[in-house]
């Protein structure tokens, strides 16, 4: 790999790392809060943008599709709690094991990135 392409990797991994961090800001705000449309559609279009970094970043390939199911299924509990109001304690346990997910990959963008 030259220099060129670590640099762009690294920007790269900046970039998902921000905005894993944003994500999870959101998402901590839409289980607290219950659902909010624009605040879903926030969300949904922060996972595309996650998708797109992740697919510049194969390192962090396996980590990220963790982060994918747990958004799957996040989403599906808060279906769930608007719909009928069931499920808000698997709804707190997924958005921990989600939670857990992005920290695992936060940490393999910083492992992509130069220390100085």
């Amino acid at each position: 790999m030259s220099a060129s392409d670590a640099h762009v990797l690294s920007a790269v991994a900046f970039q998902l790392a921000a905005a894993v961090g944003a994500y999870d800001e959101d998402v901590t705000e839409l289980v607290q809060s219950g659902f909010d449309p624009e605040l879903y559609r926030r969300v949904s279009r922060q996972m595309d943008q996650m998708r797109m970094y992740a697919a510049a970043l194969p390192p962090v390939s396996v980590s990220w599709a963790e982060v994918m199911i747990r958004h799957f299924e996040l989403t599906h509990c808060v279906w769930r709690v608007q719909k009928d109001g069931t499920g808000l304690s698997e709804l707190r346990a997924v958005h921990q094991q989600l939670q857990q997910a992005l920290q695992r990959l936060s940490r393999l963008c910083a492992q992509l990135m130069p220390t100085a």
